[in-house]
């Protein structure tokens, strides 16, 4: 089954690249923390990247707290750097935060990420 899987997943890839456009992802690297004081030391930022597809919110679905006016949904070919709840993407020069992922991994194979995403 997880050739099934693996197959499914480079279809979502050739569908997000010819439909999609590429996004562009950041995320601080956070080396230490140093709990008297508060302060983070960050290292290199990671960053990657991948094919998606954005699209906007139905007026039902939104409810001004979970899901706020402007918030995105992308759907995200399955990248070697999973995206986390917090990093960055960078869409038409717009930078948007993740606020929230979503992996769908059929028999643990990796088939694409939903992300809610916040300007």
């Amino acid at each position: 089954m997880p050739d099934f899987y693996a197959s499914l997943a480079t279809t979502a890839t050739n569908l997000l690249t010819s439909r999609g456009q590429t996004v562009s992802f950041s995320r601080d690297n956070v080396t230490s923390f140093n709990p008297v004081t508060g302060e983070e030391t960050k290292g290199t930022a990671v960053t990657y990247s991948g094919q998606g597809a954005v699209f906007g919110y139905a007026s039902t679905e939104i409810d001004g707290t979970d899901i706020q006016r402007d918030d995105k949904r992308m759907i995200l070919e399955a990248v070697s750097t999973a995206p986390v709840i917090g990093d960055t993407a960078t869409i038409d020069s717009v930078e948007h935060r993740v606020v929230d992922v979503d992996q769908v991994s059929p028999a643990g194979t990796v088939v694409i990420y939903k992300l809610q995403l916040r300007v």
